[in-house]
């Protein structure tokens, strides 16, 4: 199995080659709305058919732009008319990235150089290497795109690499995570990574946005975009963080909730939880997590999350009333343990069933039956505490 990597290189330009390679880009797009826009009309993203009907055409008007970079442009407007499914035309703005192949971008990671074609030849640029990169200069370079910012007047090279995937750990141990707000991830093993210093950052953050948007200027505007940027980049550090050092943790196998839903079953708790469910980053840990679990031959299962809250990872007794805020207390067994904690173990649990290793203590159940057997324990309780009044 093939794993697949993108790094990205700040390319060193002089200011006419930055020229060169921004009417590369303003050409590019502007042929790439032209051929979406055609199978748009004609309801066809084939690339055959696309190439005779559009090809000759382009390069008779634009001969300046190379053929490699036009192929290129023709996959990914037809890849793009097929993700949206004709439901709308793709657009590309004057700047959009636009994507090279190995014909019309050399790269050698050894020297730190690139060069690329552009309307007027072929442009070189050298880039640093980060020390973390230096991890992937032995794998196998695929296509890369060109990206440009246009704040910061920046040229940005996004390459993908390939390598084979490490074989996979031959265990069995399986660590529960479950993610919140209060608690970012609790795994569990007993660790816990509190959400205080994002939460922090994101308020201060919000009410810097509310005050800018107030004054509606230009400059408002461009400070704007510069706090969205450092509020991505520090959750994006925080996330890396939390993923690394769980991924390094002794198990093989990493157990979480499917939490797909999450926004839709959100709307019955308020705006204010709504709003702040929604800003988290639930699936950028996931996604961090792994690829890291992968590069270390680990994996990385998802669960049902249902009643992983109200189960007690003691007894398996399953009542809503066992949760109450942060706190875990069982009225069957009487156990008590941090809500986020048992929500972990029960993840850990549910895991193990689903790799085939069930618990003997916990069968695992279908949702039926794991509703069945709620009702028949809530009516257990309430005829108890009704006999017990009398």
């Amino acid at each position: 199995m093939n794993v697949d990597r993108t790094i990205k290189f700040k390319l060193e330009l002089s200011e006419q080659d930055k020229e060169t390679l921004r009417q590369t880009m303003t050409l590019s797009n502007q042929v790439f709305n032209k051929i979406a826009k055609y199978g748009f009309e004609n309801h066809t993203c084939s690339k055959v058919s696309i190439h005779h009907a559009t090809y000759y055409d382009i390069r008779g008007k634009y001969p300046e732009l190379p053929c490699s970079i036009l192929q290129g442009i023709r996959d990914v407007a037809c890849e793009a008319l097929k993700g949206v499914e004709f439901k709308k035309l793709p657009k590309s703005k004057q700047y959009s990235a636009i994507r090279y192949n190995k014909r019309v971008c050399n790269i050698n990671l050894s020297k730190k150089v690139v060069t690329l074609a552009s309307t007027k030849g072929r442009v070189k640029a050298a880039f640093p290497i980060p020390e973390y990169y230096r991890q992937y200069l032995d794998w196998e370079l695929r296509t890369s795109t060109l990206s440009y910012n246009k704040q910061q007047n920046t040229f940005y090279l996004h390459v993908t690499i390939r390598n084979q995937s490490p074989e996979p750990v031959d265990g069995n141990k399986i660590l529960g995570i479950d993610r919140g707000i209060i608690n970012i991830a609790v795994t569990s093993n007993n660790k816990f990574f509190n959400s205080k210093p994002i939460k922090n950052v994101r308020a201060k953050y919000t009410y810097l946005r509310a005050k800018l948007q107030g004054k509606g200027t230009r400059s408002a505007k461009k400070l704007l975009r510069k706090v969205s940027g450092k509020e991505e980049r520090f959750v994006t550090w925080v996330n890396h963080n939390i993923s690394k050092e769980i991924a390094a943790m002794p198990f093989d196998v990493f157990a979480i909730e499917d939490l797909n839903s999450i926004r839709v079953q959100s709307r019955v708790r308020g705006m204010e939880f709504t709003r702040k469910l929604n800003n988290w980053s639930f699936y950028q840990l996931e996604q961090f997590l792994r690829y890291k679990a992968e590069a270390a031959g680990k994996s990385v299962i998802t669960i049902d999350p249902r009643y992983t809250s109200q189960k007690c990872s003691n007894c398996g007794h399953i009542y809503k009333g066992n949760r109450k805020g942060n706190s875990f207390h069982c009225v069957k067994c009487g156990f008590q343990i941090h809500a986020d904690l048992n929500a972990a173990r029960n993840i850990a649990d549910i895991g193990k069933s689903g790799i085939g290793r069930l618990t003997v203590n916990q069968p695992y159940m279908t949702c039926d039956e794991v509703e069945a057997r709620m009702e028949i324990e809530t009516e257990h309780s309430y005829n108890a505490s009704h006999l017990s009044a009398e």
